[in-house]
């Protein structure tokens, strides 16, 4: 009875926070104020990123140089505080963090965060080649570095390795061969290098929205002739949808679905299958997916005020649409609020049910954005969306 009554309480509070419904301005102002708003959202979290990864490139950096007790809590702190705020950006992926093949694509997605193109056997490869040293290692292969890699480096503290038998460092007794002293040495070397190969990138994303330099906000708010990256609103428009498709695509079936032995697991549950298995922060990430969300479907200011797509579905007469949305946003959070356990996985053998809630609940959403959105909005369905046939 008590949730129920935050519930309602929440979504009064955000109606509130709404324009008054009979000023509303005409769609086609709002899809412009939209788009400006998604930029300038994206311009404060790529710098609030950017911050936190020059903080954990320091705190890697001292760690390598004095390998102590402090050091070593300082950067796995710093690694939190900048995974907290990737998750966000991870969530709301439009223009330079996609692939080059995507409208205004970069590839700096995945040279930051890789996941799930990630390896842990690759890794450990490059602790015995020492390929971090290279000069060409900010290009290496993305299984290799980013931010994947530096979790592993300072989280993980077994000495045995992932890799197969036919893998040359087993193969070939390198690894074990390797003083346990030396390969923590090298482990945290490792990381102080990946570290701030991440920092570069988060440079260039920043710099890619920076109003006084890459300025991709204004080009995603003017969209048309001229724009040949968006030549129209509604491509514009289109490509920040499917954005919103990663709730789909990778919380709810890839972060969820396959720990929880709904799909490619064949036990009643896979916690390996986790996002975050060293660090113990899938949960966290979770939690920071969906306010990355709820900033572009919402808004991105305090509270999640600011234009956001809710704005546009009641600016094309949808109010019980964007009502429906936000209430159902509300519930997710609700959901991911009531996993007692500090990550999910102690909560997928203590409680699996509220993992289980979790994934309904963002599939309560999905099926909103897979049907009533996308035709309201005459948005197009990303190629990757699957069906739910769970």
């Amino acid at each position: 009875m008590f949730a129920l009554a935050v519930l309602t309480c929440l979504c009064a509070c955000k109606e509130d926070s709404k324009p008054d419904p009979g000023n509303t301005p005409p769609a086609e102002t709002v899809r412009k104020e939209l788009l400006a708003a998604v930029g300038s959202c994206e311009q404060s979290r790529s710098k609030a990123f950017q911050a936190t990864a020059v903080e954990l490139e320091t705190a890697t950096a001292a760690l390598a140089a004095a390998p102590d007790t402090a050091n070593r809590d300082a950067a796995r702190a710093a690694f939190h505080r900048a995974m907290d705020a990737w998750q966000e950006i991870d969530a709301m992926q439009v223009g330079p963090t996609l692939p080059r093949s995507q409208p205004g694509g970069a590839e700096l997605r995945d040279n930051i965060y890789s996941w799930p193109l990630v390896s842990r056997c690759a890794v450990e490869e490059q602790i015995v080649a020492r390929g971090y040293e290279s000069q060409d290692f900010p290009a290496m292969l993305v299984s290799r570095r980013g931010l994947y890699a530096v979790e592993f480096l300072l989280f993980y503290e077994g000495t045995d390795t992932a890799c197969a038998p036919s893998s040359p460092i087993v193969a070939g007794g390198t690894w074990a061969a390797l003083p346990v002293e030396e390969r923590q040495a090298r482990k945290r070397a490792y990381a102080a290098a990946a570290a701030k190969a991440v920092r570069a990138r988060a440079d260039q994303l920043a710099d890619a929205w920076d109003p006084g330099k890459g300025n991709f906000g204004a080009t995603l708010a003017s969209p048309g002739t001229g724009n040949a990256i968006y030549p129209s609103v509604q491509m514009a428009l289109n490509s920040v949808s499917d954005g919103l498709f990663y709730l789909d695509s990778e919380m709810k079936d890839r972060k969820l679905a396959r720990p929880l032995g709904l799909r490619e697991c064949d036990s009643e549950s896979c916690p390996e299958l986790l996002e975050s298995i060293y660090a113990g922060r899938s949960k966290a990430n979770l939690r920071n997916n969906l306010v990355g969300f709820r900033r572009i479907v919402e808004g991105c200011g305090e509270g999640f005020s600011g234009r956001g797509f809710d704005d546009l579905l009641e600016a094309v007469g949808s109010d019980s649409l964007a009502q429906a949305l936000r209430s159902r946003l509300v519930a997710a959070d609700a959901a991911l609020n009531a996993i007692e356990e500090q990550d999910l996985a102690q909560a997928l053998v203590q409680d699996k049910a509220s993992v289980r809630a979790l994934y309904d609940s963002l599939k309560g959403v999905t099926d909103l954005l897979k049907t009533d959105f996308v035709t309201v909005l005459d948005l197009e369905l990303p190629q990757t969306v699957e069906g739910d046939n769970d």
